[in-house]
């Protein structure tokens, strides 16, 4: 499956999902497409339209209520974890990913579906492609909360554009790792499940730190 859309592409998706937000929901969609181009020109340029696609496809069933998407996620025969159904406001990811390849079939790429499925708790293991749509998520300009105002900070006061490409993946990764911690301490304060999939892309990214920082 292609990995490039074109600009026409691209602009008939964005089209096509507008409809399907509020104006709110879909102003947060293009203000994660762009901070996707940005991080993606970093990290895996040659995959730019894939992230922007992916952003524009990340939310299409945030506004779904929880009945239809639990509907689904049965339908299609997937057994939730306690942790899972614990947790309503990540479904949608998972439904997201679910929905593609029927209702945007061109877009069904196996990289853009990992990244849409995992864009709201990460999973141990994570590709750059899943870290940079979870991030984007995270600091597109548009989020005004002081968690997001710090990590979009953190990501680019560091200047990333100026390093080598083994410190670069480096920052991607202790950036990711800070915005998990905050996404976990966030749960925890408001007595939340956390997911146990964000538990262990906590578990992954220390590892990998650490084996990154004694190298």
């Amino acid at each position: 499956m292609c990995k490039h859309f074109d600009e026409e592409q691209l602009s008939r998706l964005r089209e096509k999902v507008e409809k399907e937000m509020s104006p709110y929901r879909f102003a947060h969609t293009k203000g994660v497409e762009e901070m996707a181009a940005r991080l993606a020109a970093l990290y895996v340029p040659k995959e730019v339209s894939l992230l922007r696609a992916a952003a524009i496809l990340h939310d299409v069933t945030k506004e779904r209520n929880e009945e239809w998407q639990r509907e689904l996620i049965a339908a299609r025969g997937i057994s939730l974890r306690p942790d899972e159904a614990s947790s309503p406001k990540i479904l949608h990811a998972i439904t997201a990913a679910l929905l593609i390849p029927c209702q945007y079939p061109d877009f069904a790429n196996e990289t853009l579906l990992s990244a849409v499925r995992w864009h709201t708790t990460g999973h141990g293991a994570m590709t750059v492609p899943e870290a940079l749509l979870y991030l984007a998520d995270y600091i597109e300009e548009g989020r005004r909360f002081g968690d997001c105002v710090r990590l979009r900070k953190m990501f680019f006061d560091a200047k990333p554009e100026g390093m080598d490409m083994a410190t670069r993946e480096q920052h991607l990764w202790s950036v990711m790792l800070a915005a998990l911690f905050l996404t976990v301490s966030n749960l925890e304060v408001k007595g939340a499940c956390v997911c146990l999939d964000t538990l262990a892309a906590c578990e992954d990214l220390r590892k990998k730190l650490s084996l990154l920082k004694g190298m």
